[in-house]
């Protein structure tokens, strides 16, 4: 309370919260949205593909640039390193987790570095075989990276 009375004291007016926080508008819509999720069991189809898109990340751990792959729902990513023995990163100068990215746009699969990880956030509502489709251009995407890994010798210790 103190703290609002202050502020608007400071400013000369009722300092009482920002332009859209608890706007009815944005209200009716958060209702909405759950609306829709229990009436399609969108947290009961997340379930249910949970396992595959945990199996396919999985699948990756033997790829000669992956140290971790890790998943939890529907959100995963893969650890991309210059040593799996070590897990010795690369470079972050070598921009390996951008290329990485780089080469799913070419696959057509848009997917976010983050430093060397590359983050999979695939939409609730996908389905089974658009899982498989992210997967498998993943793959292609991932031996591409491996190759320009090799080829430009960004495993060698700075």
């Amino acid at each position: 309370y103190q703290a609002y009375v202050d502020h608007s004291a400071r400013i000369g007016t009722f300092g009482h919260g920002f332009t859209y926080g608890g706007h009815p508008l944005g209200c009716a819509m958060g209702v909405k949205a759950i609306e829709i999720y229990q009436k399609r069991d969108i947290l009961g189809h997340v379930r249910k593909l949970a396992p595959l898109f945990a199996a396919r990340l999985e699948k990756l751990r033997d790829h000669p640039l992956v140290g971790e792959p890790r998943a939890c729902g529907l959100v995963g990513a893969v650890e991309l390193v210059a040593d799996k023995k070590t897990k010795r990163p690369f470079d972050p100068k070598q921009g390996v987790g951008p290329a990485t990215a780089k080469f799913c746009e070419g696959q057509g699969a848009i997917l976010r570095a983050i430093g060397d990880s590359i983050a999979f956030c695939p939409p609730m509502i996908i389905t089974e075989a658009e899982l498989n489709e992210l997967f498998d251009r993943f793959e292609k995407a991932i031996d591409e990276a491996e190759a320009w890994v090799t080829k430009e010798k960004l495993r060698t210790p700075a």
